[in-house]
């Protein structure tokens, strides 16, 4: 049974958008730590590394899913298992290095892989103005 896939890319609008939003958030961070943080260098470059590492990982999981999706049930599994322990190993490498190095600051590493997880969550939370209209505007009963 073949299956008809799109090309790989096919999601690299999102990606973008995804990519800008958590630039955008880097850069609003690192100036708060530029003035709030007495010695912001470790921090900012902790988070700039971080941040970027956490956007590999994210691209390299685009790619991994777009080809899983062509793939038969079971080769897809070890396929996508084996590309999630990779990236597994990726960040524990980068956190290792956060703690090891004296330039980069642990804290910054780590939020900066995590922030684009956040991103994602934010950009969907606030996307559907429906979910919201739901919540906060009560229907009378009839």
């Amino acid at each position: 049974m073949e299956r008809k896939c799109k090309p790989l890319g096919y999601t690299w609008n999102l990606q973008l958008k995804i990519f800008k939003i958590t630039t955008i958030a880097m850069m609003v961070i690192v100036v708060g730590f530029a003035v709030f943080i007495k010695n912001p260098l470790p921090m900012i470059l902790g988070l700039v590394f971080g941040t970027f590492i956490s956007m590999l990982n994210f691209r390299t999981l685009a790619l991994t899913l777009e080809k899983a999706v062509c793939m038969a049930p079971r080769q897809a599994q070890v396929y996508a298992s084996s590309r999630y322990f990779i990236r597994f190993i990726i960040n524990g490498i980068v956190i290792f290095i956060g703690i090891k190095a004296d330039y980069l600051n642990v804290v910054g590493v780590i939020i900066g892989l995590v922030m684009i997880k956040v991103v994602i969550l934010a950009t969907n939370l606030f996307n559907d103005k429906s979910y919201f209209k739901r919540i906060f505007i009560r229907k009378e009963e009839e």
